[in-house]
């Protein structure tokens, strides 16, 4: 099934502001965003993919339509998906700022 590009370009509308080198490419189907070459966020269908550290990850599971993210049978600890319900535009730039503030903490690759 092919990603949401009305959702891509709400993403890319919020990041343009950032200042930062986000490069996107095609991944699972979907769409990676990158930050210093480390998978940032991205798009799977409808559902916006994000990283976040453990504590982070263990909040947000309790908003409503989050949840682990979950590719090829196995979930990924790290990564949340988040249902289109939950991105009205509060959250998404929510998210995203979540995502990227947590990979900037990464070594770049």
């Amino acid at each position: 099934m092919a990603y949401d590009t009305t959702l891509e370009d709400r993403i890319d509308e919020v990041i343009a502001s950032w200042g930062l080198d986000v490069p996107k490419r095609k991944m699972f189907g979907g769409l990676g965003y990158f930050i210093n070459r480390n998978m940032a966020f991205g798009i799977k269908t409808d559902q916006l993919i994000i990283k976040a550290d453990e504590s982070t990850v263990q909040k947000l599971l309790q908003e409503p339509n989050i949840g682990y993210f979950d590719y090829g049978g196995k979930q990924m600890k790290s990564w949340l998906q988040a249902e289109a319900e939950a991105l009205d535009e509060d959250n998404l730039v929510r998210y995203l700022e979540i995502s990227r503030d947590y990979v900037l903490t990464l070594p770049p690759k």
